[in-house]
């Protein structure tokens, strides 16, 4: 065992709770997926469960390096991250560390951003797909709420953004 209860494991290899997360984040995409099959379901459903999975996507990374700072900004710093990571590079298909890899990751961290914004503590009083808001005296039901994030992710940048997370979680053990 090393610091953080982490199993000393083969270099290349994910440590236990990098698993753990990573096995919890791929059901919630799974889920999320369902959903948006899905007709007449309110989309703050497969929100949720997008922006559950990305946020322990993102920490299962990060647990390479022990527990995350208990924070749901998580997934931006991750995209970013893997800008410079050749092992995710070259298993996206991208053969060399180019602008094609940079600006798709660039391109992503918009939505990313506003994925994890989605998390009730980092929407303040306002849209989040679990509670209704604003919280002092609610008016709004998520279930009955247009979020504009969704519409964006039906369209080609916004459908780009979610293969490449469906593409980092097929291929996250090779990366993580």
């Amino acid at each position: 065992m090393v610091a953080g209860g982490t199993q000393s494991l083969e270099a290349g290899s994910m440590t236990e709770p990098q698993r753990l997360f990573l096995v919890q984040a791929r059901t919630d995409f799974e889920v999320f997926k369902l959903l948006c099959k899905q007709s007449g379901l309110p989309e703050c459903h497969a929100l949720h469960y997008l922006q559950m999975a990305t946020e322990l996507l993102a920490k299962a990374h990060a647990w390479r390096n022990g527990p995350p700072p208990e924070s749901h900004r998580a997934l931006v710093p991750f995209l970013q991250g893997l800008s410079h990571n050749r092992k995710a590079q070259k298993q996206l298909g991208f053969e060399r560390l180019n602008e094609n890899w940079r600006s798709l990751i660039k391109k992503s961290l918009s939505f990313a951003d506003r994925i994890q914004q989605l998390a009730p503590a980092l929407a303040d009083n306002g849209p989040n797909p679990e509670y209704p808001w604003p919280r002092a005296v609610p008016r709004t039901a998520p279930a009955e709420h247009r979020f504009e994030i969704w519409q964006e992710l039906q369209t080609g940048p916004g459908r780009q953004f979610i293969k490449l997370i469906g593409n980092l979680f097929k291929d996250a053990d090779t990366f993580l």
